[in-house]
């Protein structure tokens, strides 16, 4: 009896011997895994290598099947891990608003595409250097807007020349109220000078000239914060409007305790702001354009980003083509350090310009 006890006992630890050795199979050896990490930069305006916080970095592999992004630090770092011995392709996009879904001005793009990085026996460092595409197919234009002292108004050359629209050109401004509240914006509405030259395969050639009308400012308050002109309902401000209040802000943007002559002329030095650009290269997937500005009768040098907008034409009822284009720029001003703006409603605060240019020209 004992015997036919130790049969079952013999057969079962046979099974469990050559199960053991079935199981150790070189097959089971994990994968080796590795990973791809490095450093995202962008070049800011003066071309030095900066981290892109906020970088979208793309990975992908047809063998194996990969595809998943990661977002840069605020160092501008970036890390892939788990990843299997293979030759793997990095592209990358930074906009410097973070957010760029539409044609409008959010900021601009810098890419690097298809960077190949092979990984084999270690983890791999792969920095990357985004770059300046510039804007495809951006329209030249030449348009020469000025006041014309003489016949007091405001003149242009005829077509075919690129014609500035003032009435659908404004240039806005946006600052925290007294630096901590609810953004305070505005606009001005009449350009007193628009003398631009600018075409895309000759930037060395191009230039922008432009001077703004301080007195046009429109908070929506006219005979408060705004100059209030004897006809209320005049869209066009230029050297000639009559006022019969100014508002408080003339005083802050212009000069403090600016009045107006006898017959209701602005007469003031400090009435126009004015840019003129010293250099304009390809910055992001569209421009830059350095320069100077005079404000409030001091001069400092800024950077203006600007991209060309969507043309869109309209055939005109006597059978001609008329193409509308725009432009947006934008750049930032230290108003109180840098312009002598003493404010209480803008204190220290970082105030926005964006300029929106719009133009047409009739075939």
């Amino acid at each position: 009896m004992k015997t036919f006890k130790l049969i079952p006992i013999l057969t079962l630890l046979f099974v469990l011997v050559f199960a053991v050795r079935c199981s150790d199979d070189s097959s089971s050896t994990p994968t080796p895994l590795f990973g791809i990490s490095g450093k995202v930069t962008y070049p800011d305006a003066g071309g030095a290598a900066t981290a892109a916080n906020g970088a979208v970095v793309t990975l992908s592999s047809s063998s194996p099947s990969v595809s998943m992004e990661a977002i840069a630090d605020a160092s501008g770092n970036y890390k892939f891990s788990n990843l299997e011995a293979a030759t793997y392709t990095l592209s990358a996009i930074y906009d410097t608003d973070n957010k760029n879904n539409s044609a409008r001005l959010d900021g601009l793009r810098f890419t690097v595409e298809d960077v190949e990085v092979v990984v084999s026996t270690a983890a791999v460092t792969q920095n990357l250097a985004l770059t300046s595409p510039g804007q495809v197919a951006t329209p030249a234009i030449v348009a020469n807007y000025t006041w014309d002292e003489a016949q007091e108004k405001y003149v242009q050359p005829a077509a075919p020349a690129w014609q500035f629209d003032n009435n659908h050109s404004l240039v806005t401004f946006e600052f925290p109220y007294r630096s901590a509240q609810a953004d305070f914006i505005g606009s001005f509405k009449q350009m007193h000078k628009f003398v631009v030259d600018f075409d895309p395969a000759d930037l060395a050639g191009s230039s922008i000239d432009v001077e703004v009308d301080m007195a046009s400012v429109d908070t929506r308050t006219p005979g408060g914060r705004d100059n209030l002109p004897e006809i209320a309902d005049n869209p066009v401000f230029s050297p000639s409007t009559v006022f019969t209040k100014l508002g408080c802000i003339a005083g802050d943007i212009i000069e403090s305790g600016i009045t107006t002559d006898a017959g209701g002329l602005l007469v003031n030095a400090n009435r126009y702001a004015k840019f003129s650009s010293t250099d304009i290269t390809k910055y992001g997937d569209g421009y830059l354009a350095k320069g100077n500005l005079i404000f409030h009768g001091s001069t400092k040098a800024i950077e203006l980003w600007f991209k060309a907008l969507p043309p869109f034409a309209i055939t005109n009822s006597n059978g001609t083509v008329t193409t509308r284009t725009g432009f947006e720029g934008r750049f930032m001003m230290d108003a109180k350090n840098d312009f002598g703006v003493t404010s209480s409603s803008v204190n220290g605060a970082d105030v926005t310009i964006t300029i929106s240019v719009v133009g047409s020209v009739t075939e």
